[in-house]
């Protein structure tokens, strides 16, 4: 008979602490609001200066020349940005995944290719420190 309220004690326990840990996950989650990039852009960076700024809203290629010979290809689609042609190196800009939130950024380092995600609407902080 204690074997059996023990059990049932170790089962509330464990529930307990899964439900914590779930909580724990899921509550910043839905306190993170996403913003809202509808009414976002795309601004490109290129060894530290600023060559474009492009709307989410519309579905666009852009190719991005580096030198004479050099390029990145940026598709826009559904506010989301990726690069999907590149002639660098190491492709890496290339295998980055999709970015659609206040502040991501696509980052080419032999094209010094710097692109990100902007919002005109706050989002949520990061995090608060004190």
């Amino acid at each position: 008979m204690d074997k059996v309220k023990d059990v049932k004690k170790d089962i509330i326990l464990i529930s307990g602490i899964v439900l914590a840990a779930f909580l724990v996950w899921v509550i910043p989650l839905l306190l993170n609001e996403k913003t809202d990039m509808r009414s976002g852009r795309v601004r490109v960076f290129q060894d530290g200066r600023e060559i474009g700024t492009y709307s989410l809203t519309e579905e666009q290629r852009v190719l991005i020349p580096y030198g004479d010979e050099h390029y990145n290809l940026m598709l826009i689609r559904a506010g989301k940005v990726s690069v999907v042609e590149a002639d660098c190196p190491d492709g890496l800009c290339m295998r980055q995944r999709q970015i659609s939130r206040n502040g991501e950024n696509i980052i080419c380092l032999p094209h010094k290719l710097v692109i990100q995600t902007e919002s005109d609407k706050e989002g949520a902080p990061d995090a608060v420190t004190y």
